[in-house]
């Protein structure tokens, strides 16, 4: 696993630009009766082999041709304690690919004439500060593009009142940024809290009322939501964690801070094809128009760096521009794919954390453009150590450690050896189970890096590199 993906793992035709009157919801087909039966008929036995082979307990589909749903379909269980069924109407959370709902906020405050995306933060939030004075220098745009400076960070304190949000945004004058802003690129889910913070600013409006009234209305997406603890959310997946060869429900804690980033959005098949249909339509949807033609195809272009556009991820696959976006929570996970020119999308939600969500979509998507699906990626899962370690070795390696995924520090405590992620608040820890005595696989409740093999490198200059999966992801700080 590079150390992009394991970075976006801890943490995703033209436009129908003629169409001048509202379309109507397309209603959802009948499971994938509308794609050819020869592609249905691969898709399945692919889907419920990858489910069986991640573990992943209930899965749902979600396919669009032409710009149209062509299948909605649903696989396995949404809680395997009831054997409730997965379905296309049962609300799983998506994680980050609401950055992208976030972003298309933002770019409708940019079509108003409210927010300039050349503009300083600090022009929609005087009071903004980062702890070495760089401020000024982020704008906007950067915030969209994660090339701001802020380090990757979650922040799960639990808080759930409207005033999150902003201390959350206040707090950031005790954090420096890890390069210029503009000169680098680094996840940051803080970034996208205050691009939330922003909308609340200029709207006057509660970030969370402001996305439901003016995104999820209009494009019919009655089913989605921002509150997974309302009473008005039935029909919720739970989510899961695999860890130690187990499997276990749990229900991580949320806080409001960083809703704008994915915390806590509940979305369904049914309500993602609608999004992708009103996005494919030039932003119409049957209850009114979210952004201009000309501004969803904005959002889908370059900004700042080649790979990122607003709020989506751009690359070539397939041999075709792809626009995507990925997420996950500590249970879930989520993976929107779409491919403009020919107005195809592939999205996947599970119940699950877990990098297969995207190789389902990745492999379904290969199938709809007649290629074939790359192999599953090997299995992380390991029998239990049974070897007998020399604790008095695991001194060399404690430390705190300046990584691409925040800052780690490696502790021994109780005979055993432990690594904790800073980037979390709080912070998560996990134990690096011993199979050698420079061969450790990580192992945690929530399954955060559930099987990645950790190991330690001395580097030339006397400085200790931590490895995950073998290649060095940061140095120990002296």
């Amino acid at each position: 696993m590079s150390t992009r993906s394991l970075v976006l793992l801890l943490l995703g035709s033209a436009l129908n630009s003629g169409c001048s009157s509202p379309p109507e919801t397309p209603p959802p087909p009948d499971a994938c009766d509308a794609l050819p039966s020869a592609l249905s008929e691969r898709i399945d036995p692919f889907v419920t082999e990858r489910m069986r082979q991640g573990h992943i307990p209930g899965l749902s589909l979600v396919i669009l041709q032409g710009g149209q749903p062509a299948c909605l379909k649903s696989y396995g269980v949404a809680n395997r304690e009831t054997n409730q069924p997965m379905n296309v109407t049962t609300r799983v959370s998506i994680g980050s690919t609401t950055k992208a709902m976030a972003a298309l906020a933002l770019m409708q405050q940019v079509e108003a004439g409210l927010v300039d995306l050349e503009a300083p933060v600090t022009r929609y939030l005087p009071w903004f500060r980062t702890a070495d004075g760089l401020q000024e220098q982020i704008l906007v745009e950067h915030l969209l593009t994660h090339t701001s400076g802020l380090p990757m960070s979650y922040f799960w304190d639990g808080s759930r009142d409207e005033g999150a949000l902003e201390r959350r945004a206040r707090a950031l004058a005790k954090v420096r940024l890890r390069f210029t802003p503009g000169q680098g690129e680094e996840y940051a889910n803080d970034g996208f809290a205050l691009v939330g913070l922003i909308v609340q600013t200029v709207t006057g409006k509660p970030f969370a009322s402001y996305l439901a009234d003016s995104i999820f209305k209009p494009l019919g997406m009655d089913h989605t939501l921002l509150d997974p603890d309302s009473e008005q959310a039935p029909d919720l997946a739970q989510g899961y964690s695999w860890s130690r060869g187990q499997m276990q429900p749990l229900s991580p804690p949320w806080s409001s801070a960083h809703v704008p980033a994915g915390a806590a959005t509940y979305t369904s098949a049914e309500d993602v094809a609608r999004y992708f249909s009103g996005l494919f339509a030039g932003g119409e949807g049957p209850g009114g128009r979210v952004l201009s033609a000309q501004g969803v195809e904005r959002m889908w272009r370059p900004l700042v760096i080649p790979t990122s556009g607003m709020g989506w991820m751009l690359s070539q696959q397939f041999g075709r521009k792809m626009v995507a976006h990925g997420g996950s929570t500590l249970t879930t996970s989520s993976m929107f794919l779409l491919f403009p020119a020919e107005g195809t999308a592939v999205a996947v939600l599970s119940n699950l954390k877990t990098r297969v969500s995207e190789e389902v979509a990745l492999g379904v998507a290969a199938m709809v453009f007649g290629e074939e699906p790359s192999p599953a990626s090997p299995s992380r899962d390991r029998a239990p150590s049974t070897f007998v370690p020399d604790t008095g070795v695991w001194r060399d390696y404690v430390g705190s450690f300046d990584t691409a995924v925040g800052p780690v520090r490696i502790a021994v405590d109780g005979g055993r050896l432990w690594a904790t992620f800073g980037m979390a608040e709080p912070a998560i820890r996990g134990e690096l189970e011993a199979y050698g005595d420079n061969e450790f696989v990580e192992r945690d409740d929530y399954g955060l890096l559930e099987g990645t093999k950790v190991g330690f490198q001395h580097e030339p200059d006397g400085g200790l590199s931590l490895l995950f999966d073998g290649q060095p992801i940061g140095k120990r700080v002296p």
